[in-house]
């Protein structure tokens, strides 16, 4: 049997037979990077790492840096960003930021195939069970596990980094260190608080919370856990990704319940987004929001904020098929038009829900690749998500142009290419520093 060592090569050879240049600068900069090179070699000798691959086109267009991907423990990888890597430092600096992150994923693959399949079973037991169906706890308990989850392995990406940097300079003081890791990657810069000194020179520090050490390290304790948690695990929006898509899940779920015992009263079906930290965000049809409220919203006028109908009332061509000209949406249109309108507020008007169809048909999500639970208004934009986690198009609906010219402008989009494969769910990192 090969070594985990022999395995590598193996891995690096096979990837530079289809991929030269990019897999000739992949080679470098393990070989630069002991940090990479020692955890992929702890990956492969617990059977967690068997390929490295191209990183589909289309999710790369999504500003996907890469992955892993536990159907077939292989690493995907951006191939534009590693051929520009040898001899642009900053973005061999993201790749080995981008690796350190997903590099742990694969070696904690099991820890996470277990927290998603206890989720997946409760959510199934809560679907089955009498109504009331509370998904609260449920909902938060994974999100409290993914929090711990991606917060360390964002440290491990962290310091492979930061590794790095700190052997380029090695006699840089903690001051001008923090200034190198600030400057090495975008991804960096997340993490530093930038001001200025008396003599208006720039100064870095680490954010509240978060303490970095001489060397440039991160020490996984408690309060940096908990400082990652804020400032990458909270403000790249997880808290929504894994709500969203375990939302999905209990959707289905219900769904199936219904099917299997076609003669049980409807339950009740809600989750209290208030205890969640996510007060407004769209739920699936069917499911309601139990937030405790001061007092029972009155009826109002829609806010001077909200978006309002800028064109006639007059039937939208994508509700009524009779009004449909050659040149007007199609029946597939016209029924993605209609799942999107569905979940949205009356307030916003035809011809901006068809510009959100219209964007998200852009960005290569088609009606099948929605989850019609990740639908709805956040922060006064159209937001559709799709059954791959992490992907969705946010449209500010004040922005849309008349519907005619939307109408236009479907008649002129290419076929819809095929769904891109499905990267596994912890594990996409976006330019943000975001894994999924």
């Amino acid at each position: 049997m090969p070594t985990p060592a022999e395995t590598l090569e193996t891995l690096l050879a096979d990837f530079e037979r289809g991929n030269p240049s990019a897999g000739a600068n992949l080679r470098s900069l393990i070989e630069t990077t002991p940090e990479l090179e020692t955890r992929m070699l702890t990956a492969i000798g617990d059977g967690h790492l068997d390929k490295f691959k191209p990183l589909d086109p289309a999710l790369r267009a999504r500003g996907i840096l890469g992955g892993f991907d536990s159907k077939d423990d292989s690493i995907a990888l951006p191939i534009d960003v590693l051929e520009a890597s040898g001899a642009d430092p900053r973005k061999a600096n993201t790749l080995r930021m981008v690796f350190g992150h997903e590099i742990e994923h694969s070696i904690h693959k099991t820890d996470i195939a277990r927290t998603a399949e206890s989720t997946k079973q409760e959510i199934a037991r809560i679907a089955g069970s009498p109504s009331p169906h509370d998904y609260t706890d449920v909902l938060r308990n994974h999100n409290d596990n993914a929090r711990l989850r991606e917060a360390n392995d964002q440290i491990a990406g962290f310091n492979v980094l930061a590794a790095h940097v700190r052997r380029e300079n090695p006699d840089a003081t903690p001051e001008q260190l923090n200034e190198k890791l600030y400057a090495s990657a975008p991804q960096m810069r997340q993490y530093f608080d930038v001001g200025l000194d008396a003599d208006g020179k720039q100064t870095y520090a680490p954010k509240p919370g978060l303490t970095i050490g001489a060397n440039g390290q991160i020490a996984v304790n408690a309060n940096n856990i908990e400082a990652m948690g804020t400032y990458f695990y909270d403000r790249n929006r997880y808290p929504e990704l894994y709500t969203q898509r375990n939302l999905g899940e209990a959707y289905r779920a219900e769904q199936e319940a219904a099917k299997a015992d076609p003669s049980r009263p409807t339950p009740e079906v809600k989750v209290d987004l208030q205890a969640l930290k996510l007060p407004g965000l769209a739920l699936p049809p069917g499911f309601s929001d139990s937030s405790p409220a001061l007092a029972p919203p009155a009826p109002r006028a829609p806010p001077e904020s909200a978006p309002r109908p800028a064109e006639p009332a007059t039937r939208s061509p994508f509700l009524d098929p009779s009004a449909r000209s050659p040149d007007e949406p199609s029946g597939n249109d016209r029924a993605y038009f209609q799942m999107v309108r569905d979940r949205l507020p009356e307030q916003v008007p035809d011809h901006a829900v068809a510009h959100a169809v219209l964007q998200a048909k852009r960005g290569g999500l088609e009606a099948d690749q929605v989850d019609p639970g990740k639908i709805g208004l956040h922060d006064g934009k159209i937001w559709i998500g799709a059954n791959t986690p992490g992907f969705h198009v946010s449209v500010d609906p004040k922005q849309a142009p008349p519907m005619e010219q939307v109408q236009r402008e479907l008649q002129t989009l290419p076929s819809a290419q095929p769904a891109a494969p499905a990267v596994a769910t912890e594990e996409v990192q976006s330019p943000g520093g975001r894994s999924r």
